[in-house]
Protein backbone atom coordinates (compact mmCIF):
# COMPACT_ATOMS: atom_id res chain seq x y z
CA UNK A 1 0.00 0.00 0.00
CA UNK A 2 2.84 2.55 1.03
CA UNK A 3 4.87 1.71 -2.12
CA UNK A 4 1.32 2.04 -4.37
CA UNK A 5 1.48 5.72 -2.31
CA UNK A 6 5.06 6.71 -3.13
CA UNK A 7 4.60 5.70 -6.94
CA UNK A 8 1.42 7.92 -7.41
CA UNK A 9 2.82 10.75 -5.86
CA UNK A 10 5.63 10.09 -8.11
CA UNK A 11 3.92 10.01 -11.20
CA UNK A 12 1.62 13.42 -9.55
CA UNK A 13 4.90 15.00 -9.75
CA UNK A 14 5.99 13.98 -12.85
CA UNK A 15 2.53 14.95 -13.94
CA UNK A 16 2.68 18.30 -12.63
CA UNK A 17 6.17 19.08 -13.98
CA UNK A 18 4.81 17.75 -17.56
CA UNK A 19 2.45 20.55 -17.07
CA UNK A 20 4.77 23.21 -16.42
CA UNK A 21 6.87 22.63 -18.90
CA UNK A 22 4.68 24.04 -21.74
CA UNK A 23 4.06 27.33 -19.40
CA UNK A 24 7.69 27.72 -18.71
CA UNK A 25 8.35 27.22 -22.59
CA UNK A 26 5.59 29.76 -23.49
CA UNK A 27 7.02 32.63 -21.10
CA UNK A 28 10.94 31.80 -21.85
CA UNK A 29 9.37 32.32 -25.59
CA UNK A 30 7.42 35.54 -24.85
CA UNK A 31 10.71 37.57 -24.17
CA UNK A 32 10.82 41.12 -23.13
CA UNK A 33 9.73 44.30 -23.19
CA UNK A 34 12.08 46.82 -24.15
CA UNK A 35 12.22 50.32 -25.59
CA UNK A 36 13.79 50.68 -28.99
CA UNK A 37 13.12 54.06 -29.68
CA UNK A 38 11.87 56.81 -26.91
CA UNK A 39 11.36 60.71 -26.77
CA UNK A 40 10.43 62.43 -23.41
CA UNK A 41 7.30 64.51 -23.40
CA UNK A 42 8.07 68.51 -23.36
CA UNK A 43 6.12 71.41 -22.44
CA UNK A 44 5.15 74.01 -25.01
CA UNK A 45 8.06 77.19 -24.26
CA UNK A 46 6.66 80.58 -23.74
CA UNK A 47 7.32 82.95 -25.89
CA UNK A 48 11.39 83.94 -25.59
CA UNK A 49 13.04 87.09 -26.81
CA UNK A 50 15.20 85.23 -29.66
CA UNK A 51 15.42 84.41 -32.98
CA UNK A 52 15.21 80.57 -33.02
CA UNK A 53 12.49 80.13 -30.55
CA UNK A 54 9.02 79.65 -32.66
CA UNK A 55 5.67 78.68 -31.36
CA UNK A 56 4.73 75.46 -31.01
CA UNK A 57 2.56 74.41 -34.25
CA UNK A 58 -1.09 73.68 -34.15
CA UNK A 59 -2.07 70.79 -36.67
CA UNK A 60 -5.30 68.95 -37.75
CA UNK A 61 -4.72 65.62 -40.27
CA UNK A 62 -2.38 63.13 -40.75
CA UNK A 63 1.17 63.22 -38.69
CA UNK A 64 3.67 60.83 -39.75
CA UNK A 65 6.96 60.05 -37.80
CA UNK A 66 9.50 57.92 -39.08
CA UNK A 67 11.79 56.55 -36.27
CA UNK A 68 14.62 54.57 -36.05
CA UNK A 69 14.93 51.64 -33.68
CA UNK A 70 17.67 49.81 -31.87
CA UNK A 71 16.59 46.74 -30.53
CA UNK A 72 14.58 44.50 -32.67
CA UNK A 73 11.79 41.86 -31.67
CA UNK A 74 8.30 39.93 -32.62
CA UNK A 75 5.79 42.70 -31.49
CA UNK A 76 5.31 46.42 -30.75
CA UNK A 77 3.61 48.83 -28.77
CA UNK A 78 3.11 52.42 -29.78
CA UNK A 79 3.05 54.85 -26.46
CA UNK A 80 1.19 58.23 -27.50
CA UNK A 81 1.60 61.34 -24.71
CA UNK A 82 -1.01 63.10 -23.61
CA UNK A 83 1.40 64.37 -20.09
CA UNK A 84 2.06 68.08 -21.23
CA UNK A 85 -2.12 68.68 -23.27
CA UNK A 86 -4.09 70.60 -21.61
CA UNK A 87 -7.44 69.13 -22.95
CA UNK A 88 -8.15 65.29 -24.35
CA UNK A 89 -6.76 64.63 -27.49
CA UNK A 90 -8.96 62.90 -30.37
CA UNK A 91 -7.39 59.72 -32.05
CA UNK A 92 -8.87 58.99 -35.33
CA UNK A 93 -6.60 56.27 -36.30
CA UNK A 94 -3.23 55.45 -36.07
CA UNK A 95 -1.17 53.04 -37.56
CA UNK A 96 2.68 51.71 -37.45
CA UNK A 97 4.77 50.25 -40.61
CA UNK A 98 8.30 49.67 -41.80
CA UNK A 99 10.54 52.07 -44.52
CA UNK A 100 13.88 51.12 -46.05
CA UNK A 101 16.57 53.18 -45.39
CA UNK A 102 15.48 56.14 -47.56
CA UNK A 103 12.01 56.31 -45.40
CA UNK A 104 9.58 54.42 -48.02
CA UNK A 105 7.00 52.45 -46.66
CA UNK A 106 7.26 48.83 -47.36
CA UNK A 107 2.78 49.13 -47.85
CA UNK A 108 2.82 45.35 -47.10
CA UNK A 109 3.99 46.39 -43.30
CA UNK A 110 1.20 48.89 -42.80
CA UNK A 111 -0.71 47.87 -39.83
CA UNK A 112 -3.50 49.35 -38.06
CA UNK A 113 -3.02 49.89 -34.19
CA UNK A 114 -5.65 49.30 -31.58
CA UNK A 115 -6.14 50.32 -27.79
CA UNK A 116 -8.06 48.32 -25.37
CA UNK A 117 -9.42 47.17 -29.11
CA UNK A 118 -10.46 50.21 -30.52
CA UNK A 119 -9.09 52.06 -33.36
CA UNK A 120 -10.39 55.50 -32.49
CA UNK A 121 -9.71 56.75 -29.21
CA UNK A 122 -9.30 59.67 -26.80
CA UNK A 123 -5.35 60.17 -25.49
CA UNK A 124 -6.50 61.81 -21.74
CA UNK A 125 -4.64 64.87 -20.85
CA UNK A 126 -1.78 64.24 -18.98
CA UNK A 127 -1.58 60.58 -19.36
CA UNK A 128 0.13 58.20 -21.65
CA UNK A 129 -1.67 55.80 -24.16
CA UNK A 130 -0.39 52.46 -24.74
CA UNK A 131 -1.27 50.55 -27.77
CA UNK A 132 -2.03 46.80 -28.20
CA UNK A 133 0.53 44.34 -28.63
CA UNK A 134 1.02 44.10 -32.50
CA UNK A 135 2.95 40.90 -34.02
CA UNK A 136 5.22 42.62 -36.67
CA UNK A 137 8.49 41.37 -36.99
CA UNK A 138 11.40 44.20 -36.77
CA UNK A 139 14.97 43.75 -37.06
CA UNK A 140 17.54 45.86 -34.93
CA UNK A 141 18.12 49.58 -37.14
CA UNK A 142 15.03 49.63 -38.76
CA UNK A 143 13.25 51.98 -39.68
CA UNK A 144 9.40 52.32 -37.89
CA UNK A 145 7.01 54.82 -39.48
CA UNK A 146 4.14 55.87 -37.18
CA UNK A 147 0.90 57.90 -38.37
CA UNK A 148 -1.63 59.33 -35.95
CA UNK A 149 -4.81 60.75 -37.45
CA UNK A 150 -6.02 63.93 -35.63
CA UNK A 151 -9.80 64.86 -36.83
CA UNK A 152 -9.41 67.64 -34.01
CA UNK A 153 -6.61 70.52 -34.07
CA UNK A 154 -4.07 69.91 -31.55
CA UNK A 155 -1.05 72.15 -30.49
CA UNK A 156 1.83 69.67 -30.74
CA UNK A 157 4.44 70.00 -27.59
CA UNK A 158 7.18 72.22 -28.39
CA UNK A 159 8.43 73.55 -31.51
CA UNK A 160 12.30 71.74 -31.77
CA UNK A 161 14.08 71.93 -34.84
CA UNK A 162 15.95 68.72 -33.81
CA UNK A 163 12.33 66.48 -34.03
CA UNK A 164 10.45 66.81 -37.50
CA UNK A 165 7.53 64.79 -39.07
CA UNK A 166 5.67 64.86 -41.97
CA UNK A 167 2.21 66.31 -41.65
CA UNK A 168 -1.03 66.67 -44.42
CA UNK A 169 -4.37 68.44 -43.55
CA UNK A 170 -7.65 67.16 -44.31
CA UNK A 171 -8.70 63.39 -44.03
CA UNK A 172 -6.87 60.13 -42.98
CA UNK A 173 -4.10 58.87 -44.42
CA UNK A 174 -2.62 57.02 -41.75
CA UNK A 175 -2.88 53.51 -44.04
CA UNK A 176 -1.56 55.03 -46.95
CA UNK A 177 2.00 54.43 -47.83
CA UNK A 178 2.41 58.16 -49.57
CA UNK A 179 1.48 60.92 -47.40
CA UNK A 180 -0.56 63.27 -50.29
CA UNK A 181 -0.21 67.00 -49.53
CA UNK A 182 2.98 66.56 -46.77
CA UNK A 183 4.54 69.01 -45.71
CA UNK A 184 7.13 69.13 -42.31
CA UNK A 185 6.59 70.13 -39.12
CA UNK A 186 9.16 70.80 -36.03
CA UNK A 187 8.03 69.21 -33.10
CA UNK A 188 8.15 66.90 -30.35
CA UNK A 189 6.42 64.06 -31.27
CA UNK A 190 3.08 62.85 -29.44
CA UNK A 191 4.55 58.93 -30.42
CA UNK A 192 7.08 59.04 -26.98
CA UNK A 193 7.93 55.22 -27.24
CA UNK A 194 8.16 52.35 -29.70
CA UNK A 195 8.48 49.23 -27.58
CA UNK A 196 9.27 45.76 -28.99
CA UNK A 197 9.42 42.52 -27.35
CA UNK A 198 12.74 40.92 -27.44
CA UNK A 199 14.07 37.59 -25.92
CA UNK A 200 14.16 37.07 -22.11
CA UNK A 201 17.86 38.75 -21.84
CA UNK A 202 16.82 41.53 -23.59
CA UNK A 203 17.62 45.07 -21.83
CA UNK A 204 17.14 49.30 -22.23
CA UNK A 205 19.52 51.50 -21.83
CA UNK A 206 18.12 55.08 -21.03
CA UNK A 207 20.13 58.14 -21.75
CA UNK A 208 18.40 60.63 -20.00
CA UNK A 209 19.88 64.49 -20.15
CA UNK A 210 19.56 67.36 -22.82
CA UNK A 211 20.22 68.76 -25.86
CA UNK A 212 23.98 66.87 -25.77
CA UNK A 213 21.81 63.86 -25.23
CA UNK A 214 18.97 64.83 -27.81
CA UNK A 215 21.01 65.31 -30.15
CA UNK A 216 21.28 68.96 -30.98
CA UNK A 217 23.63 70.02 -34.18
CA UNK A 218 22.99 66.27 -35.87
CA UNK A 219 22.73 66.07 -39.76
CA UNK A 220 20.51 62.90 -39.70
CA UNK A 221 17.10 63.44 -38.03
CA UNK A 222 16.91 59.42 -37.56
CA UNK A 223 20.39 59.36 -35.84
CA UNK A 224 20.10 61.57 -32.62
CA UNK A 225 23.58 62.08 -30.51
CA UNK A 226 25.48 60.05 -29.11
CA UNK A 227 22.54 57.25 -28.01
CA UNK A 228 21.57 57.54 -32.05
CA UNK A 229 25.54 56.32 -32.36
CA UNK A 230 25.35 53.82 -29.66
CA UNK A 231 22.33 51.65 -30.76
CA UNK A 232 24.00 51.64 -34.70
CA UNK A 233 27.52 50.46 -32.78
CA UNK A 234 25.16 47.72 -31.66
CA UNK A 235 23.26 46.95 -34.73
CA UNK A 236 26.54 46.46 -36.55
CA UNK A 237 27.81 44.10 -34.03
CA UNK A 238 24.37 41.70 -34.19
CA UNK A 239 23.41 43.23 -30.62
CA UNK A 240 19.73 42.85 -31.03
CA UNK A 241 18.18 42.74 -27.45
CA UNK A 242 19.51 46.03 -26.48
CA UNK A 243 16.89 49.50 -26.80
CA UNK A 244 18.44 52.70 -26.45
CA UNK A 245 15.92 54.75 -25.20
CA UNK A 246 17.12 58.23 -25.92
CA UNK A 247 15.05 60.41 -22.99
CA UNK A 248 17.28 64.20 -23.91
CA UNK A 249 15.20 67.14 -23.90
CA UNK A 250 16.78 70.15 -25.63
CA UNK A 251 17.39 73.43 -22.75
CA UNK A 252 16.46 71.35 -19.81
CA UNK A 253 18.06 71.16 -16.37
CA UNK A 254 18.64 68.91 -13.34
CA UNK A 255 16.94 71.17 -10.71
CA UNK A 256 14.20 73.56 -12.27
CA UNK A 257 11.97 73.34 -15.19
CA UNK A 258 12.92 75.31 -18.27
CA UNK A 259 12.21 73.60 -21.35
CA UNK A 260 10.28 70.65 -20.45
CA UNK A 261 9.93 69.83 -16.38
CA UNK A 262 13.06 69.43 -14.88
CA UNK A 263 15.38 66.55 -14.53
CA UNK A 264 14.71 65.66 -10.90
CA UNK A 265 10.26 66.13 -11.90
CA UNK A 266 10.00 63.69 -15.19
CA UNK A 267 13.61 61.27 -14.14
CA UNK A 268 10.72 58.27 -12.68
CA UNK A 269 8.52 59.01 -16.22
CA UNK A 270 11.37 58.83 -18.48
CA UNK A 271 14.03 57.04 -16.85
CA UNK A 272 12.63 54.24 -14.05
CA UNK A 273 9.08 53.50 -15.52
CA UNK A 274 10.64 52.80 -19.08
CA UNK A 275 9.96 49.45 -19.33
CA UNK A 276 12.98 47.13 -19.55
CA UNK A 277 15.24 49.36 -18.09
CA UNK A 278 18.66 48.19 -16.18
CA UNK A 279 21.07 51.09 -17.00
CA UNK A 280 20.30 55.11 -16.81
CA UNK A 281 23.22 57.33 -18.52
CA UNK A 282 22.94 60.51 -16.68
CA UNK A 283 24.14 63.46 -18.83
CA UNK A 284 22.55 66.47 -17.45
CA UNK A 285 23.55 70.03 -15.52
CA UNK A 286 25.19 72.20 -18.22
CA UNK A 287 22.25 74.06 -18.19
CA UNK A 288 21.85 74.60 -15.12
CA UNK A 289 25.41 75.89 -14.71
CA UNK A 290 24.87 77.93 -18.31
CA UNK A 291 21.89 79.55 -17.03
CA UNK A 292 23.48 80.67 -13.66
CA UNK A 293 22.43 84.10 -12.70
CA UNK A 294 21.78 85.29 -16.33
CA UNK A 295 18.95 87.49 -17.30
CA UNK A 296 15.46 85.20 -16.73
CA UNK A 297 13.51 86.63 -19.71
CA UNK A 298 10.29 84.85 -18.47
CA UNK A 299 10.77 86.85 -15.48
CA UNK A 300 11.76 90.04 -14.58
CA UNK A 301 14.88 88.75 -12.56
CA UNK A 302 17.51 86.15 -13.14
CA UNK A 303 17.73 82.95 -13.01
CA UNK A 304 19.07 81.06 -9.83
CA UNK A 305 22.50 81.41 -9.24
CA UNK A 306 24.33 77.36 -9.27
CA UNK A 307 26.64 75.79 -7.16
CA UNK A 308 28.43 72.27 -7.82
CA UNK A 309 26.89 71.37 -4.43
CA UNK A 310 23.69 72.17 -5.65
CA UNK A 311 24.17 69.90 -8.65
CA UNK A 312 25.47 67.45 -6.52
CA UNK A 313 22.55 67.15 -4.53
CA UNK A 314 20.29 66.92 -7.73
CA UNK A 315 22.24 63.80 -8.94
CA UNK A 316 22.13 62.00 -5.44
CA UNK A 317 18.84 62.37 -5.66
CA UNK A 318 18.79 60.69 -8.73
CA UNK A 319 20.91 57.96 -7.89
CA UNK A 320 19.01 57.06 -4.87
CA UNK A 321 15.65 56.74 -6.57
CA UNK A 322 17.49 54.73 -9.14
CA UNK A 323 18.90 52.40 -6.41
CA UNK A 324 15.46 51.74 -5.06
CA UNK A 325 14.11 49.97 -7.60
CA UNK A 326 17.75 48.03 -8.28
CA UNK A 327 18.77 50.11 -11.91
CA UNK A 328 22.57 50.96 -12.39
CA UNK A 329 22.89 54.85 -12.61
CA UNK A 330 26.52 55.60 -14.65
CA UNK A 331 27.72 59.66 -14.61
CA UNK A 332 28.60 61.12 -17.72
CA UNK A 333 31.16 64.10 -17.07
CA UNK A 334 29.45 67.16 -18.41
CA UNK A 335 31.37 68.21 -21.75
CA UNK A 336 33.66 71.84 -22.73
CA UNK A 337 31.51 74.72 -23.25
CA UNK A 338 34.02 77.50 -23.22
CA UNK A 339 33.73 79.82 -26.40
CA UNK A 340 29.72 79.20 -26.43
CA UNK A 341 27.85 81.15 -28.63
CA UNK A 342 25.43 82.30 -26.18
CA UNK A 343 26.83 85.35 -24.27
CA UNK A 344 27.42 85.19 -20.31
CA UNK A 345 27.13 81.08 -20.73
CA UNK A 346 30.33 79.89 -20.45
CA UNK A 347 32.68 82.08 -18.35
CA UNK A 348 35.48 81.08 -16.75
CA UNK A 349 34.01 81.30 -12.88
CA UNK A 350 31.28 78.75 -14.62
CA UNK A 351 34.67 76.81 -16.16
CA UNK A 352 35.63 76.02 -12.57
CA UNK A 353 32.46 74.91 -10.87
CA UNK A 354 32.34 72.61 -14.35
CA UNK A 355 35.31 71.13 -13.43
CA UNK A 356 34.65 70.55 -9.84
CA UNK A 357 31.31 68.79 -10.65
CA UNK A 358 33.20 66.46 -13.37
CA UNK A 359 35.95 65.50 -10.39
CA UNK A 360 33.66 64.51 -7.74
CA UNK A 361 31.40 62.20 -10.89
CA UNK A 362 34.89 61.01 -11.45
CA UNK A 363 35.95 60.10 -8.41
CA UNK A 364 33.11 60.05 -5.73
CA UNK A 365 32.65 56.55 -6.35
CA UNK A 366 28.68 57.47 -6.33
CA UNK A 367 27.79 56.48 -9.35
CA UNK A 368 27.56 52.93 -10.59
CA UNK A 369 30.18 53.90 -12.94
CA UNK A 370 31.80 56.92 -14.71
CA UNK A 371 31.45 57.69 -18.90
CA UNK A 372 34.09 60.70 -19.16
CA UNK A 373 32.54 62.33 -22.27
CA UNK A 374 34.78 65.44 -21.09
CA UNK A 375 37.63 63.45 -21.94
CA UNK A 376 36.49 61.98 -25.19
CA UNK A 377 35.38 65.52 -27.44
CA UNK A 378 37.71 68.20 -25.26
CA UNK A 379 40.52 69.56 -27.04
CA UNK A 380 43.78 68.44 -26.06
CA UNK A 381 46.07 71.54 -26.64
CA UNK A 382 42.85 73.74 -24.72
CA UNK A 383 40.87 70.88 -22.60
CA UNK A 384 38.34 73.41 -21.50
CA UNK A 385 37.12 73.99 -25.28
CA UNK A 386 35.30 71.35 -27.59
CA UNK A 387 38.04 69.81 -30.34
CA UNK A 388 37.23 72.06 -33.51
CA UNK A 389 36.52 68.39 -35.40
CA UNK A 390 33.44 67.51 -32.51
CA UNK A 391 31.93 70.85 -32.58
CA UNK A 392 29.11 71.40 -34.54
CA UNK A 393 29.38 75.10 -34.37
CA UNK A 394 28.44 76.39 -31.43
CA UNK A 395 31.11 75.33 -29.36
CA UNK A 396 29.05 73.76 -26.84
CA UNK A 397 27.37 70.58 -28.81
CA UNK A 398 28.98 68.37 -30.64
CA UNK A 399 29.04 67.20 -34.58
CA UNK A 400 28.70 63.88 -35.98
CA UNK A 401 31.77 63.14 -35.32
CA UNK A 402 31.83 64.37 -31.73
CA UNK A 403 28.91 62.41 -31.31
CA UNK A 404 30.30 59.20 -32.38
CA UNK A 405 33.39 59.72 -30.02
CA UNK A 406 31.06 59.51 -27.14
CA UNK A 407 29.08 56.38 -28.51
CA UNK A 408 32.65 55.10 -28.62
CA UNK A 409 33.89 56.03 -24.87
CA UNK A 410 29.66 54.74 -23.52
CA UNK A 411 30.68 51.37 -25.75
CA UNK A 412 34.03 51.12 -23.92
CA UNK A 413 32.19 51.82 -20.68
CA UNK A 414 29.78 49.06 -21.05
CA UNK A 415 32.39 46.51 -22.20
CA UNK A 416 29.59 45.31 -24.68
Amino acid sequence: MRKRMIGRLALGVIAMQAALLPMQAVAADDGRWVASWASSPSLPVAKLPFDFWEPAPEVQGTIRYHLRLSAGGTKVQVRLSGDTQPADVAIGSATIALADAQGRIDAATIRPLTFSGARSVRLPAGAPLLSDPLALQVKPGAVAVVSVYLPAKVILPQADPNHRAEWAIGGDQTGSATLRGAKPVSSREIVTSVLVQSDKDARTIVAFGDSITDGFGAKDPLLRGWPGQLAKMLNAKGIANIGIANAGIGGNRVLREEVGPSGLARFDRDALAVPGVTDIVLLEGINDLGLSGLDNPRTDGLHDTITADDLIAGYRQMIARARAQGIRVHGATLTPFLGSTFPGYATPAKEEIRQAINQWIRTSGEFDGVIDFDAAVRDPAAPDQILALYDCGDKLHPSDEGYAAMAKAAWDHFNF
